[in-house]
């Protein structure tokens, strides 16, 4: 029996076309932090900044600090990642004085490709102002130490890309964790609320 073209177009609709969203794809669970009652800034690994200087995490710790890990050729998340990043730098920005104490960080997870002159492009491509935002890259033991304290879990799937966790993490100054939003296009409301309270502390 054959069915009417208009109850057939009403099944047909029925089920949603899925689009393939790669980053979700590629995004891997996170773990609790390595650090959840300590300092990433006790780590020691040196690290080079857009402009090619050296430092250490420790360095990081003159503002509260906003900070997310993943790749300058990445297509799918990371672009997404620093979206968000930079949505919550706007709110911030609408208080002056909170605006001063708080600063940003993209570290690599990709050592071998992510120079200091990738790094700059990247400053350069989304307009970082570069007194509240530090892009970082170091080497392979220093970025999988990081990574464990934060609880950023990550893996190479091809000579070009990475899968790997999606969280930003706030830091007061002493290197402590106040907070993580985990996912993409999340709800920043709590991330606010704790980089506030951090800002706020002694």
């Amino acid at each position: 029996m054959k069915l009417p073209i208009l109850t057939l177009l009403t099944t047909l609709l029925a089920f949603p076309v899925l689009a393939e969203d790669r980053a979700a794809a590629t995004t891997l669970p996170a773990e609790k932090p390595a650090v959840a009652d300590g300092s990433i800034y006790d780590l020691t690994s040196e690290w080079h900044d857009q402009d090619g200087k050296k430092i250490t995490l420790s360095d990081l710790g003159d503002k509260v600090r906003v900070i997310v890990m993943g790749y300058t050729s990445c297509k799918y998340a990371c672009p997404r990642l620093i979206a968000d990043l930079v949505a919550i730098e706007t709110e911030v920005k609408n208080d002056t004085a909170l605006s001063a104490q708080v600063g940003y960080s993209f570290i690599s997870i990709d050592p071998e490709k992510d120079t200091p002159e990738k790094l700059k492009a990247l400053e350069t491509q989304y307009q970082f102002t570069p007194d509240h935002w530090k892009l970082l890259s170091g080497d392979e033991d220093g970025v999988l130490e990081l990574a464990v304290a934060l609880g950023m879990k990550y893996r190479k799937t091809s000579p070009l890309d990475f899968a790997h966790s999606n969280i930003i993490t706030v830091l007061r100054r002493d290197g402590s964790i106040a907070h993580q939003q985990v996912g993409l296009e999340a709800d920043k409301t709590d991330t606010l609320t704790a980089i506030r309270s951090a800002a706020e502390a002694p």
